[in-house]
């Protein structure tokens, strides 16, 4: 089937939402794969309001609660939209997680359904799709297959690779049976500036490009946020949307997870640097490998006739990784004791003095640049030699050391840029403490209306979490839709089904200390202590500080030294969850991104304990630059801002617990801000009815104890 690729204005076929809803019915098609079928009346509901903003060219806004279902009420409707009209339409969401279990899962199931009604004479196709680097190129393969100073490990890894090459459907990174070295990934992945189209020997069996024909014939293509932005940004920049970008054109967008869009959005629009991008770029150029020059600059150099520059590129290399350390160590010196610090958070002397550490080195990197430049515009190698790759490897490394270039010119401007946050973070790292260079929109609206809201003709929008209490005003404006009159825009909610009255408890000690009280850590160690032992294990503690992570967690294993306790940052984290799944009476404590994305259904996780309301740090930079922007305005950045934030991660942390219907266990908020502040109500009313605890730690235990046992 072709799915167009012209932008024209277009009369389309309508759906009729209450026969799509229908095969959700007891009666419907998917019923009769199950033997006890309960159709989902909110499911039925959203199914209808998806489809209906498809046949309207509207912008549809829906909560939809955990348990609902709305997988196959976006899925059933789009299959259908694209079969009648012939377009293409991108679902994207947040995690891979998320991504798998569609095309894997809910995919199948919906083409089922839709088989079952007979309703289609061809098969239509999804796609998911990954970012290029998650692909491996076979040419890069075979040249550093080709190297001559391999190490046996690599020599090994490739080997292995080689041979999975050779049945790999995909030649997806995540596919392989074990984790390729990162450094070892970057030499062999599919980018797109070191492709060779169709002039590559490969081309035939590229896993890239086939993956590109597949989408081309696609009705949907599942993406996450992050790839879908880079396609978006080079529309907006110039690709347009009537051709191929980084995805073949479509007119249609379901966000899942869409509480996430505007960080993933900020991230991707934003700028950074770090001695990672230089050393990644210095390392190509010229670096030694057992005892031999293994860089690309000696082979550029032979063919090049300016092979004159060769010591003064060296010379320039060295003088601009001095420049570079020189710049690392003022920007260090910049944040003190603090993880991140912005420019306008700081004396204006304390600016200039790393402003003139960065134009030190942007100094030296221009002077390789430039020498870089004429060495290889005037290269001239034998096409399909040795030679022709280093060339091309050397344009690249050119290529983003310019990108370093280009955003320093941002940072020396940066009072003319107030739309922008700079700032720098620091990392900890194996060799101490690495500073990253950051340049952030400070307000994403804008940007969002322009590249996703206004070109396509229907942008829906889904998550468990998008209202603020009753609201949608928060996350609308967040994201440019409020106000918004080109298109009209739907809002709803669709509760979860699950029995949160009866099967959810949650607690609030009244007797807790306040958060900022001294005496707040020590309630926090002896409160998850004897929760823990009262539950069992099968306990999620969340926290907002990894410093006060580390401190409950020693004391909890100085107290409960039979019980399984794993620390985020002591292993990876898909590692600790899965043996937080698998050893029922363990406990897993955790901070960031353990608050959302994680599926631990059943028993293994019947307690969820939440440290502290997630409220950001106040001082991080973007945060700090947004508050700015919101007080200028004459607005409360601590109600317009601190407040709804808060509220969405907590209910995030909240929704940790009921994975399925019959799933059963307490919730427990230690900062009983929640119950003595004006705005704690926000918080209680932001999440379903629950039996509740209101009372001290010791009536808490005992209740804890009665509601479980």
């Amino acid at each position: 089937m072709h799915y167009e690729d012209e932008a024209e204005e277009r009369v389309y076929h309508r759906l009729n939402a209450d026969k799509i809803a229908g095969y959700l019915e007891e009666t419907g098609s998917f019923a009769s794969f199950f033997d006890h079928y309960e159709e989902r009346p909110p499911q039925l509901d959203l199914t209808r309001a998806i489809t209906h903003c498809f046949n309207d060219s509207a912008i549809g806004v829906f909560e939809a609660g955990t348990g609902v279902g709305k997988s196959l009420a976006y899925l059933l409707p789009a299959f259908e939209w694209a079969l009648a009209n012939k377009v293409r339409i991108v679902i994207s969401t947040g995690t891979i997680n998320l991504q798998h279990q569609l095309i894997d899962k809910d995919v199948p199931d919906a083409l089922k359904i839709l088989g079952g009604c007979g309703e289609q004479s061809e098969q239509p196709q999804a796609v998911l799709i990954k970012g290029r680097q998650n692909y491996l190129c076979l040419r890069r393969l075979m040249q550093t297959i080709q190297e001559p100073d391999l190490f046996s490990q690599e020599a090994e890894e490739l080997a292995a690779i080689q041979k999975w090459a050779q049945t790999s459907k995909d030649g997806a990174r995540s596919e392989l049976p074990f984790m390729p070295a990162a450094g070892l990934w970057s030499k062999i992945c599919s980018e797109s500036d070191n492709c060779l189209g169709q002039r590559c020997p490969f081309y035939t069996d590229c896993f890239v490009m086939k993956l590109r024909k597949k989408a081309e014939k696609a009705a949907l293509l599942i993406v996450n946020h992050h790839l879908l932005f880079a396609d978006l940004a080079s529309r907006k920049e110039g690709a347009g949307y009537a051709s191929t970008a980084v995805l073949p054109s479509f007119n249609a967008i379901i966000f899942d997870e869409a509480h996430t869009i505007e960080e993933a959005a900020s991230g991707f629009f934003s700028r950074t640097f770090s001695r990672y991008d230089l050393t990644r770029c210095i390392t190509t150029l010229s670096r030694t490998k057992k005892g031999r020059a293994a860089g690309c600059l000696e082979k550029i150099t032979a063919v090049s006739t300016k092979a004159e520059l060769m010591p003064a590129i060296i010379a320039a290399l060295a003088k601009t990784q001095t420049a570079y350390s020189a710049l690392e160590a003022r920007a260090l010196s910049f944040c003190g004791n603090v993880s991140s610090l912005g420019f306008t958070q700081v004396p204006a002397s304390k600016t200039a003095a790393l402003l003139a550490a960065c134009k030190d080195f942007y100094a030296e990197l221009n002077i390789l640049n430039v020498k870089l430049a004429v060495l290889i515009t005037n290269a001239e190698p034998d096409e399909g030699s040795p030679y022709e790759e280093a060339v091309r490897e050397g344009s690249l490394a050119l290529h983003r050391l310019q990108d370093i270039s280009e955003t320093l010119e941002n940072f020396f401007r940066w009072k003319e840029l107030p739309d922008y946050v700079f700032w720098i973070e620091k990392y900890q790292s194996p060799v101490g403490e690495v500073p990253y260079f950051n340049q952030t929109p400070v307000d994403m609206s804008g940007l969002l209306r322009q590249a996703v809201f206004t070109p396509f003709d229907t942008v829906i929008a889904l998550s468990a979490t998008l209202k603020i209490g009753t609201s949608f005003s928060y996350w609308l404006g967040r994201v440019g839709l409020h106000p918004f009159s080109d298109k009209p825009v739907r809002t709803g909610t669709f509760e979860s089904p699950f029995p949160y009255d009866k099967n959810v408890l949650l607690n609030i000690p009244t007797d807790a200390p306040a958060p900022d009280d001294e005496q707040f850590q020590q309630f926090v160690n002896t409160a998850v202590t004897k929760l823990i032992e009262m539950t069992g294990g099968k306990t999620l503690v969340l926290f907002t500080s990894y410093e006060s992570l580390k401190q409950t967690c020693a004391y909890a294993r100085m107290q409960l030294p039979d019980m399984e306790l794993l620390q985020q940052g002591e292993d990876d984290r898909s590692r600790l969850l899965q043996t937080f799944k698998e050893h029922i009476d363990s406990s897993l404590f955790a901070t960031a991104s353990f608050w959302a994305g994680i599926d631990v259904p059943g028993e293994a996780l019947s307690h969820v304990i939440l440290v502290k309301l997630p409220f950001a740090v106040p001082s991080a930079p973007l945060f700090r630059a947004r508050a700015d922007a919101i007080e200028k305005r004459g607005g409360s950045s601590f109600m317009q801002l601190s407040v709804p934030e808060a509220v969405v991660q907590f209910r995030q942390g909240f929704g940790r617990l009921m994975r399925s219907q019959t799933d059963r266990g307490i919730v427990t908020l230690l900062d009983k801000r929640a119950l003595v502040k004006q705005y704690g109500r926000i918080f209680i009313d932001s999440i379903p009815p629950t039996k509740q605890c209101f009372a001290s730690l010791e009536e808490i235990v005992y209740t804890v104890e009665n509601f479980l046992y």
